[in-house]
């Protein structure tokens, strides 16, 4: 299975944060790990999105968030 990339998810994350007079952007995570350079492209990607917005956003862990996925 492939990992997680920025330019897999980089369409979710657009629209997760384009919802109108949303109050934050959840975000489901379940991660064994990841490249670090692609887990820090997302998390930069999502703190830049956020910031843009001014929203918040939740993080919630499923069952693992090691490494890549516990940076996110």
């Amino acid at each position: 299975r492939p990992g997680v990339t920025l330019a897999g998810v980089a369409r979710l994350l657009e629209r997760a944060f384009s919802v109108r007079r949303a109050k934050a952007v959840a975000i489901l995570l379940n991660s064994p790990g990841g490249s670090p350079v692609q887990s820090h492209l997302v998390f930069r990607r999502i703190r830049q999105l956020a910031d843009e917005k001014k929203i918040p956003v939740i993080v919630c862990i499923e069952d693992v968030g090691a490494s890549g996925g516990y940076m996110i």
